[in-house]
């Protein structure tokens, strides 16, 4: 079976180890740290436009054109 390097310390581990024998370092593979900022990425997306839509729609509460007059 292939082995795998440590990304720490460069140590051969096997394959499907969760801690690098050698310095206890945890591995985590390349596909799940893409798919974990891949997922932070589209959240963060999805605030930023929410709050733009957000924004853009607020009517402001007493527009220019709108006025009251007050009489004495």
């Amino acid at each position: 079976m292939a082995k795998n390097i440590c990304s720490n310390c460069g140590t051969d581990i096997p394959p499907r180890s969760k801690k690098c024998p050698e310095c206890g370092s945890l591995q985590t593979s390349k596909f799940k740290m893409i798919l974990g900022a891949t997922a932070v990425l589209i959240g963060a997306l999805v605030i930023v436009i929410g709050a733009i839509f957000i924004i853009v729609k607020d009517d402001p509460a007493n527009p220019a054109g709108d006025t009251t007059e007050i009489s004495p």
